[in-house]
């Protein structure tokens, strides 16, 4: 019988195995991508980490800076009260830049580039009390000095136990300041005095706070001055909300959102509002003179989040110390890192959609 020779099964094997070539190669592809697709993540998220790295070194540095100058600053007020510094002053002073008001304030009516001045009457003002508004001319130039060299400063004081200011930049006292206001009830004055402040040493008023001189959200450096174991004033450097974010986050690739010691938004970008669920962050709006300690509501407070997925993440942050927290928030999944601000006890958050 004659050999017969069957090629249709080789025809099918060949084809088989062609086949089974396209699915492997196919395969292999998907998981290359797949790996590339990781790789890319994964190297956003590296350079994402540097740059929040990066931004909350520069803002400890630059607050650890200006800590400093409070301390500085304080040591040159206490300087001043010397008997030969105070003569020195006296000698020089110019009185007739001052005038009292009808209410009982003193103050300087007319700016000549230096600072603004007010004595607000809650103790009455008497000689002893002009003699220290005028020996403490020289801290105008000071002043002028550190707003010159701190672009982040946005104001610079020195506040006394007899409820009186003077401040640079000039403004209008008498239509920004209450009357008779106490300076020692707020913030600024009392989170000094051996009560807050046991060791003496400069330090911040961190909490995001109102401001009665009219520049909106801010923090402070304030420093004690003590004579004869007795708090004699504090000064003060201020540093706007609004120059925080603009100075260090408005301009990055990604939203990053600033917390405080207590999980309440200092500074943020924009377009975080709604992934965070928080209101809109703006300035504050002077309706009305400032009379006590303003702070943000609780609106603000990423601990007590009205999202349960966000006030969880942000407590694993603060209490477990964690740097990266991945959730699915509304359906898009979320990672957010964080680093610590020693200085301020504050936290910097990035914020990134997968």
């Amino acid at each position: 019988m004659p050999l017969k020779i069957h090629n249709k099964p080789m025809v099918n094997m060949m084809n088989l195995s062609i086949s089974t070539i396209k699915i492997v190669v196919i395969g292999i592809s998907s998981v290359l991508i797949g790996l590339t697709g990781c790789s890319s993540n994964q190297n956003k998220e590296t350079e994402s980490a540097a740059e929040l790295k990066k931004i909350a070194d520069a803002i400890n540095t630059d607050f650890l800076k200006i800590r400093d100058e409070a301390k500085q600053l304080a040591l040159y007020v206490q300087q001043l009260y010397t008997p030969e510094k105070r003569n020195k002053a006296l000698q020089r002073a110019n009185p007739s830049k001052y005038r009292l008001s009808e209410k009982g304030i003193l103050y300087k009516p007319v700016d000549d580039g230096y600072s603004a001045v007010f004595v607000s009457g809650h103790i009455p003002v008497d000689n002893s009390i002009k003699e220290i508004v005028y020996f403490t001319e020289p801290l105008d130039q000071k002043f002028k000095e550190i707003i010159q060299q701190y672009p982040e400063v946005a104001q610079v004081y020195y506040n006394d136990k007899n409820s009186y200011n003077r401040i640079y930049p000039f403004f209008d006292v008498l239509t920004q300041y209450e009357p008779k206001m106490n300076i020692p009830d707020f913030n600024f004055y009392y989170l000094a005095d051996a009560q807050y402040n046991p060791k003496k040493e400069a330090v911040w008023v961190d909490e995001p706070y109102v401001d009665p001189a009219g520049r909106g959200w801010m923090v402070s450096a304030i420093a004690p001055v003590y004579l004869n174991d007795a708090l004699e004033g504090v000064p003060g450097l201020d540093v706007t909300v609004s120059t925080i974010t603009n100075r260090y986050i408005a301009k990055t690739r990604h939203p990053y959102v600033i917390l405080d010691a207590n999980g309440i938004v200092v500074a943020m970008n924009e377009s975080l509002t709604g992934i965070l669920s928080l209101p809109k962050l703006e300035d504050h709006t002077y309706l009305k003179t400032i009379k006590e300690d303003t702070y943000r509501t609780e609106n603000f407070n990423l601990l007590k989040s009205k999202s349960k997925i966000i006030r969880q993440a942000i407590t694993r942050i603060y209490n477990k110390g964690e740097k990266k927290i991945m959730i699915q928030k509304d359906n898009v999944r979320i990672t957010i890192l964080a680093e610590e601000i020693p200085e301020l006890n504050w936290r910097l958050l990035l914020v990134l959609k997968n």
